[in-house]
């Protein structure tokens, strides 16, 4: 099992020798909203988020504000202030129909830890809250009660760093981050809310790592997050990260309409869960992409860097019998097909091919918001 780091590993029992506060029920009842009742920390989390009074205004949505103003005895311009706060904050979503709350911990989780203005006020406690909220709770609570533990496909896919599949036969538009992004009319580069929440991760990757699109991509621009980026930037940013890190992630569907995440396993939502509680099997959160990576042992220098890169553990190094060195080679069952071995190997002695069909992606995913 991978380590992430001391800090972590104690982080829940740090929390618990902090003591636990006499909360208002309110929060408890807002968490029972988004099928969180059990959560030990989901409560916790909306306290610092909102005060006691802007939670009864989240209580009482959806519904106007001169409504809401009027059950509650409270001005309408105070209620659409905290309306507007808690929309920056994440907690509500506004839309051309009016205000809601969001509707579950994974909506909360991606648009609650990233707004730069509320970093200070909120504190790193807050943000520590959502770091043993994901390592305890948020991937059990995603199979579970999103995606269903009967689901036949998974709610991501790996997308292969295009550098390593441009000259493969067979690629499709929707595999080819140059394609994706010259599809959209909105990218937005965001903060990365799994990376926030672990401001102490050991993989030291920025935070500025998230593309959002579309409608996506405007809720964030709207809330304050993130910054607007065309096309050729967008393309640019995934070329200068090769080097980086992570992988690219989308949602499991051939269009590509929210976002491509750049992950790490240390801090990612669904890696890190995956590699570290072995009941949940790879295909419920993460599907693999078509391809899969291959070795040519000819050529390589046994400099281990694709062992490094790997966020699997599929990229080894074994005793070739030809040679009697070590060489290269890949754990067919434990690669994803992101590529990242194949553009970090200095010798050119990896290569991706296609190994499954078009119909590998779902015409639509899993709804998720």
């Amino acid at each position: 099992m991978r380590e992430i780091g001391p800090y972590y590993e104690t982080l829940a029992v740090k929390l618990g020798q902090r003591g636990s506060p006499n909360l208002d029920p309110i929060y408890l009842e807002l968490a029972e909203k988004m099928s969180a009742k059990e959560s030990k920390y989901i409560p916790l989390i909306l306290a610092k988020l909102a005060t006691p009074e802007q939670a009864r205004v989240i209580r009482e949505l959806p519904a106007p504000p001169e409504e809401i103003a009027g059950r509650l005895h409270m001005d309408k311009a105070l209620v659409e202030k905290h309306l507007k706060e808690m929309m920056e904050k994440g907690f509500v979503v506004i839309t051309k129909h009016g205000a809601r709350m969001v509707r579950n911990t994974l909506q909360l989780h991606d648009s609650a830890t990233n707004n730069p203005k509320y970093e200070k006020l909120l504190g790193e406690e807050y943000l520590d809250l959502w770091a043993a909220y994901q390592l305890e709770e948020h991937y059990p609570a995603l199979i579970d009660t999103l995606i269903g533990a009967d689901r036949g496909f998974a709610y991501s896919r790996i997308l292969p760093r295009w550098k390593s599949i441009q000259d493969v036969p067979g690629v499709l538009p929707c595999e080819d981050i140059r394609e994706i992004m010259k599809s959209q009319e909105v990218i937005a580069l965001v903060p990365c809310p799994c990376k926030k929440a672990f401001q102490k991760r050991p993989c030291g990757v920025r935070d500025e790592t998230c593309i959002n699109v579309g409608r996506t991509a405007l809720y964030n621009l709207n809330r304050g997050v993130g910054r607007r980026v065309t096309p050729e930037e967008a393309i640019a940013f995934c070329d200068r990260t090769d080097e980086e890190p992570f992988v690219h992630i989308a949602i499991n569907q051939k269009t590509v309409n929210m976002l491509v995440c750049n992950c790490h396993w240390c801090c990612c939502e669904l890696i890190l869960p995956l590699l570290r509680q072995s009941k949940y099997p790879l295909w419920k959160g993460l599907a693999k992409s078509r391809f899969e990576a291959t070795v040519n042992v000819e050529k390589c220098r046994a400099c281990g860097k694709c062992q490094q890169r790997c966020q699997f553990e599929a990229a080894q190094m074994k005793d070739d019998p030809v040679s009697g060195q070590k060489k290269g080679s890949v754990d067919i069952e434990q690669c994803m097909g992101c590529g990242c071995c194949v553009v970090t190997c200095p010798a050119g002695a990896r290569q991706m091919k296609l190994v499954r069909s078009p119909e590998h992606i779902p015409d639509a995913g899993p709804v998720v918001y």
